[in-house]
């Protein structure tokens, strides 16, 4: 069974548990560094499902 995912409903502004559409994350370009990502977006690249957004 898979794991419940809290989604947005756009429409009625409400969270609900339904099935992960995709799964999106944030990786240092350079490992062992420690940035956060919100001062420090230029240090990251996004990845959808596992393949790097440019």
């Amino acid at each position: 069974m898979a794991a419940k995912i809290p989604c947005l409903d756009f429409y009625s502004h409400t969270f609900e548990y339904g099935e992960s559409v995709m799964t999106a994350e944030y990786r240092p370009v350079e490992y062992g560094k420690d940035y956060a990502v919100v001062n420090n977006p230029d240090k990251f690249q996004l990845y959808i499902d596992g393949k790097e957004i440019k």
